[in-house]
């Protein structure tokens, strides 16, 4: 029985491990004006970062600055005039660095996941 109940888990736990999942903190959005952002903040290690700052820049527009949830998670939106590769994503946190942001996109989706990796600062 308990072979079964772990084996369910990990068939069920990885689709709640996606930071564009409806969590406690972001409701379901489908419905909001513009292409939604949101991905995990990390260290080198892996580690979620909590509080970090994630930049949204698009060429022609204002800047959006988000922080990062418990979980490392961030999550917003942009402009409906704007396309979403057409954004800059970056992160800032104290004591750490930003390193490079990978990105997850399908093309045709109006969304963009996309992590952000930090390296811890030496100062």
């Amino acid at each position: 029985m308990v072979e079964r109940i772990a084996f369910i888990l990990c068939l069920v736990l990885p689709a709640w491990s996606f930071a564009g999942g409806n969590e406690y903190e972001y409701g379901d959005d489908s419905g909001e004006a513009g292409p939604a952002y949101f991905g995990f903040v990390r260290d080198q290690r892996g580690v979620n970062l909590r509080g970090a700052t994630v930049i949204l820049q698009a060429k022609n527009g204002p800047k959006v600055e988000i922080k990062s949830n418990v979980l490392g998670v961030y999550r917003s939106h942009y402009s409906q005039n704007v396309k979403s590769t057409d954004v800059m994503i970056s992160c800032e946190k104290p004591g750490y660095k930003f390193e490079k942001i990978l990105v997850r996109t399908v093309s045709g989706i109006r969304y963009q996941e996309a992590d952000c990796l930090m390296q811890t600062s030496p100062n």
